[in-house]
């Protein structure tokens, strides 16, 4: 067994996270996986055809891939403030407001947008809490990092006046073309085996195969930050999708590795189109190559890739169960797994 997944198979047995599947991945599509715990304490074993939901994995597997398409075609502009394509965007407010955000702001989680805001409670209606959302006071000036849920929102409700069609439509089609239709969707299929999430003291109930995320709940599980559930074998199947280049041409995949952020010192983080770039401290580790960039969900799920090794790295737990307020210890599992998984 790979020395990284010995390290995710310790930290599953300590607890309290019940359970993971992982892989770990080449250019040339060979791939070693393990599956480790169970999807709950006293239910069936995780394997390869468990679903997670795969929080804000959302952002890089469905927004960002079909901002990209929009771009290659020439129908989006990543320097195109806000207000050119939403004309009703922050409309009568005093600027600089939310109008003024290029796509490449909100997309680098530097727009000034308020990191969340919870919309969940306000009981709108989809099309009403997007119009809501559209006239969202700036929290601070643009420029600075802050990661921000809201700017995702707005990036898929974008992306679906762009298309005509709704983000899950979408994404099924880009899904299929890749021939992961089994295997990532905004809902599960029925029967399959779902890790569950958490104890939602808002919905009294454990959350099993419907979204964790409360804003994406109330939008209907569709969300353009979170709402994707996906087995190992579809998260994994994506990046080789990537890799190989049948995701996007060369120059969009090369284009994800370029710098379009970096946060103010002490602070090294660094931001690319939708994607955390490699940098001191983050969750991909120490060991990666230049042109390596990642994604985490809040729910406990990861995605790394190495453009220049051509390689990847996928982390799926349900961390959050039964409860987000436990300590999981998922951050230095993250680096610790990575490690390992890039250093050969």
């Amino acid at each position: 067994m790979h020395t990284a997944f010995g390290i995710v198979e310790r930290a599953i047995a300590a607890g309290p996270i019940p359970g993971a599947a992982a892989a770990i991945g080449t250019l040339t599509d060979h791939q070693q996986h393990a599956c480790f715990g169970v999807l709950e304490p006293g239910g069936p074993a995780v394997t390869t055809d468990t679903w997670y939901d795969l929080a804000s994995l959302t952002k890089v597997l469905v927004t960002v891939p079909h901002c990209l398409d929009a771009l290659a075609a020439g129908r989006l502009d990543p320097q195109a403030p806000l207000r050119d394509l939403l004309p009703e965007v922050a409309w009568l407010q005093e600027r600089p407001n939310l109008g003024d955000a290029r796509v490449l702001d909100l997309i680098t989680h530097t727009s000034g947008l308020p990191a969340w805001q919870p919309l969940y409670t306000t009981g709108l209606d989809r099309p009403t809490a997007f119009a809501r959302l559209l006239h969202t006071p700036l929290a601070g000036p643009p420029g600075p990092i802050v990661y921000s849920d809201l700017g995702f929102l707005i990036l898929g409700h974008l992306l679906e006046r762009l298309e005509g069609e709704r983000l899950d439509i979408l994404a099924q089609r880009l899904f299929t073309r890749l021939g992961l239709q089994d295997a990532l969707a905004f809902a599960p299929p029925p029967g399959a085996p779902v890790a569950p999430t958490e104890h939602c003291p808002w919905r009294q109930r454990l959350l099993r195969g419907e979204v964790h995320d409360e804003n994406a709940w109330s939008l209907g599980g569709i969300a353009g930050h979170a709402g994707l559930f996906g087995t190992l074998a579809g998260v994994a199947g994506y990046a080789r999708a990537l890799l190989t280049g049948r995701l996007h041409p060369p120059a969009v995949v090369a284009y994800l590795s370029h710098e379009h952020a970096r946060a103010t010192p002490p602070d090294q983080e660094r931001r690319g189109f939708g994607w955390l770039l490699r940098h001191p401290g983050w969750s991909g580790g120490d060991l990666m190559s230049p042109r390596s960039f990642g994604h985490t969900g809040f729910t406990g799920t990861g995605l790394w890739l190495d453009l220049d090794r051509g390689r990847y790295s996928v982390l799926l737990t349900n961390r959050v169960y039964p409860s987000r307020h436990l300590d999981s210890r998922i951050v230095p599992l993250r680096r610790a797994f990575n490690h390992a998984a890039h250093a050969n």
